[in-house]
């Protein structure tokens, strides 16, 4: 049995929101991306939102986010980066269904937020992205379940995704 709620969880350039995607076409539920919601209930972009409120009204809006797709309907949702780290909204989504970490390497984060201009102007060595990514590892680290992409188009992670979770409810059943 899927768990209603599945959070698909990632450092900057895990490509979570893709990887949701599909497995939400996987299993006939809707997905929904904890950005798009806060851009959707602000009425701004988050460009437009980290310049009016700050990170401090951002991360508001984003714990209210969190809460509201936890307690609606069964769904897939992808998080912005730093969403999980937060204690806060770690217990929620824990509570109210599985986190699931996608564990990619620090060269394939480093390729994805290259390849879509994520990576900061002021960090040309990426000493900040590195620095991040080690220091927010232990937090992700306590996600349900953790997969790791190693390279894989999306779909190949869900399915691996899938059959994770199909094990876990075996293992579950068993004890």
């Amino acid at each position: 049995m899927i768990p209603d709620k599945i959070f698909v969880v990632g450092f900057i350039g895990s490509r979570t929101r893709d990887i949701a995607q599909v497995l939400a076409e996987r299993v006939d539920r809707p997905h929904f991306d904890t950005d798009q919601v806060v851009e959707a209930s602000a009425r701004m972009s988050l460009a437009e939102l980290f310049r009016n409120e700050g990170e401090s009204g951002y991360r508001q809006r984003e714990r209210r986010a969190v809460v509201s797709v936890s307690t609606g309907p069964p769904a897939i949702i992808s998080t912005g980066h730093r969403t999980f780290i937060d204690r806060g909204n770690r217990r929620t989504m824990q509570q109210f269904g599985v986190a699931v970490f996608v564990d990619s390497t620090l060269e394939e984060c480093l390729k994805d937020a290259l390849e879509h201009g994520l990576l900061r102007i002021d960090d040309p060595n990426n000493e900040r992205f590195s620095t991040l990514y080690e220091a927010q590892r232990p937090e992700y680290e306590s996600a349900d379940v953790i997969v790791e992409p190693m390279g894989r188009d999306p779909e190949a992670v869900a399915d691996e995704i899938m059959q994770r979770l199909e094990d876990r409810v075996w293992s579950e059943k068993l004890t």
